[in-house]
C-alpha cells in the first residue's frame, strides 16, 4: 500500500511587491538556497526573530530598531503594540513576549545583495485587570468560554518575510502575518 503524503502552505502578504528584492539565479534559471543561520548574513534568523519580537515587546526599542529599517511592517508590528498596551487604560495591561517558535525552521534565497529569509516566531500576550473580570470577545469564545476571568494569555503563530543584506547593516521586515492558535484564562497574576 502507498502512503499518502500532504503538504500545507503558509503565504505572508508583502507590503510592496517592488521592495522584494531580485533573486540571484543560477546557469540553469534556479533560485540558490542559503542557509538562514549562517553569520555571513548582516542578521541571521535568531537576530531576525528576536527583533521581530521585540518590535511587539518594546516597540521595537531594544533590538527591533536596531535590526530593521523603517518599514510598513515594522511600523505596524509596533502600532499593533501601542495600541494593545493602552487597550485597558489604567484598568489593565497587556504583555507581549517571545516564545519558542513553534516552526523553528527558516528558508533563506539568495539576493543580489544579500538573502530573502522566511521565518516564524511566536509569541504569547499577556492581558491582566487586576481585581476586575476581563469578559472574553465574542471571537475569543472559541477558546476562552464566556466566563469573565482577571487574565488571559493569548499565543499568536506568525510567519515573517525578511531582505537580509550580506553586508553590515539594517534589514528590512518586508511583510508579516499572525493568527491566533491558542487562548488560555489565566491566574489575576499572570506574566508571559
Amino acid at each position: 500500500m502507498k502512503s499518502k503524503q500532504w503538504e500545507m502552505v503558509a503565504t505572508v502578504d508583502i507590503d510592496g511587491p517592488k521592495q522584494l528584492p531580485q533573486i540571484t539565479l543560477d546557469k540553469d534559471g534556479y533560485a540558490t538556497a542559503v542557509d538562514a543561520t549562517s553569520p555571513s548574513l548582516a542578521a541571521p534568523v535568531g537576530v531576525l526573530r528576536s527583533a521581530v519580537t521585540d518590535n511587539f515587546a518594546t516597540g521595537g526599542e531594544t533590538a527591533g530598531k536596531k535590526v530593521f529599517n523603517p518599514s510598513e511592517a515594522s511600523q505596524r508590528q509596533i502600532k499593533i503594540r501601542d495600541e494593545t498596551a493602552r487597550k485597558f487604560g489604567p484598568r489593565g495591561t497587556t504583555r507581549f513576549a517571545t516564545a519558542d517558535p513553534q516552526f523553528a525552521g527558516a528558508s533563506a534565497l539568495k539576493t543580489i545583495t544579500g538573502a530573502l529569509v522566511i521565518f516564524s516566531h511566536t509569541q504569547h500576550d499577556a492581558v491582566t485587570a487586576p481585581g476586575l473580570g476581563i469578559v472574553p470577545e465574542k471571537h475569543d469564545r472559541a477558546w476562552l468560554g464566556t466566563s469573565p476571568s482577571p487574565a488571559f494569555t493569548y499565543t499568536f503563530t506568525c510567519s515573517d518575510i525578511t531582505a537580509v543584506p550580506s553586508t553590515p547593516g539594517p534589514s528590512r521586515l518586508l511583510g508579516y502575518g499572525c493568527r491566533r492558535t491558542d487562548a488560555k484564562a489565566a491566574g489575576p497574576s499572570t506574566s508571559v
